[in-house]
């Protein structure tokens, strides 16, 4: 729920502080999308002139980075007597539970300065992967292919989920589209999307993720 606008005078207001900016600019995001976060927006359910904040974040660019930061600050450390390959697949898939808790953090993700939590976070998986037995050579890539599935498995279910599209009916406009391909030339294309239709299938996140992991430590025995 979003914190109610404050028109109580300064002295029975919350102090202000760069937390409590990030906390809200997060809740706004959450609920109207980054491009609704704006400095006076922030400053306004804060109970505050928008200069107010400038004492605290620089910009809306410093605040977005912390935003992120907060996010990454959020996410759940594995247990601490896990295996190294089973830390870093419970770290992956808390990781993705936290962007689709907040579908908008994965593009900042990408465009934005890592801040101290999401250095640590970088620190942790690498250190576990150099624990865990791989090649220096196997760790370097561990450490891209991890992180690249985790975000590029979000954005594009982000980018192709059926409701975020433009389509009027997403169901009769799947179907539309099978009823136009042949059954002859296109039969595995056509029980594809059926499966997809009647519920099928599952998210594969977790499945590729094992294929990641189990092909580091395949191909580390293999050049051992």
């Amino acid at each position: 729920m979003m914190p109610q606008q404050h028109q109580s005078p300064s002295s029975e207001r919350s102090p202000l502080d760069r937390a409590a900016i990030v906390t809200v600019a997060i809740q706004i995001a959450d609920t109207e999308g980054v491009k609704g976060v704006t400095m006076r927006k922030v400053a306004e359910h804060l109970g505050y002139k928008v200069m107010a904040l400038y004492n605290h974040v620089a910009n809306k660019d410093e605040l977005l980075s912390a935003m992120v930061d907060a996010v990454a600050d959020d996410i759940a450390e594995p247990p601490s007597d896990e295996a190294p390959l089973d830390a870093i697949r419970v770290h992956a898939i808390n990781t993705r539970e936290s962007y689709v808790r907040h579908p908008w953090a994965p593009v900042l993700w990408l465009s934005h300065i890592p801040g101290p939590a999401r250095t640590a976070q970088m620190e942790w998986l690498l250190r576990t992967l150099a624990n865990s037995g791989l090649s220096p050579d196997l760790a370097h890539h561990g450490f891209h292919a991890v992180n690249n599935h985790v975000l590029g498995y979000t954005l594009q279910e982000q980018a192709m989920a059926l409701d975020s599209i433009d389509l009027g009916d997403p169901e009769a406009a799947a179907r539309q589209y099978i009823d136009g391909l042949s059954e002859v030339d296109h039969p595995h294309t056509i029980a594809h999307v059926h499966q997809h239709l009647d519920g099928e299938t599952e998210s594969s996140f977790e499945l590729v993720l094992d294929l990641i992991l189990d092909g580091l430590a395949r191909l580390n025995q293999s050049t051992a």
